[in-house]
């Protein structure tokens, strides 16, 4: 299936869940996820803020402070189309950033990190809009992600519901397949 095709019926599905049955989805999700085996090893972790029809990722960010990690989020630069990387802790102050999407307050004291900070001591958690079994994500057509990713070396969880799983996803040369992916149903891995 061709990426824009994708992402349009995946977003249509994604929004058509209730909100009763998206809570009960986030946690099943969040069960699976939480034990990816480097998300528990890793000592950094980069979790993603999600938007209200995303899979909630709270859950992970206190999950992560709960047991010690430290926890990075992504701040977008909407010029070059890139994210920069911001540590962020219980006292964090957060503002909409330009997709609506909550964003911390960069300060003179902030940690930015760039993408090649992440290795194999961090875990990513990446956000999907639709995805295959062989690990293909699509996202919202920006390339944030796959600029971010090309650059990093840390293993990669995605998350989503599997109503956004299709047979198979058109793949270019930039696409970075994911090194795992947990649903309310399963898990994807190599």
């Amino acid at each position: 299936m061709n990426k824009s095709d994708a992402r349009t019926e995946a977003l249509r599905r994604r929004r058509a869940l209730d909100a009763e049955r998206r809570q009960l989805l986030d946690m099943l999700v969040f069960e699976r996820a939480h034990k990816f085996r480097p998300f528990q090893l890793a000592d950094v972790v980069h979790v993603f803020r999600s938007t209200d029809d995303e899979i909630n990722t709270w859950p992970f960010i206190e999950y992560a402070w709960g047991i010690g990690k430290s926890v990075y989020v992504p701040v977008s630069d909407h010029a070059t189309h890139t994210l920069r990387h911001v540590q962020i802790d219980r006292h964090t102050n957060w503002t909409k950033g330009m997709y609506g999407i909550l964003e911390p307050v960069v300060t003179p004291v902030s940690n930015i990190v760039s993408a090649s900070f992440f290795g194999s001591n961090t875990a990513v958690v990446v956000p999907i809009v639709a995805f295959d079994p062989s690990r293909r994500r699509v996202g919202y057509g920006k390339g944030y992600y796959d600029r971010f990713l090309a650059e990093s070396t840390a293993p990669t969880l995605g998350i989503a519901y599997e109503c956004q799983k299709f047979p198979t996803i058109d793949f270019e040369e930039h696409d970075v397949v994911l090194t795992a992916i947990a649903t309310d149903h399963t898990w994807y891995v190599a």
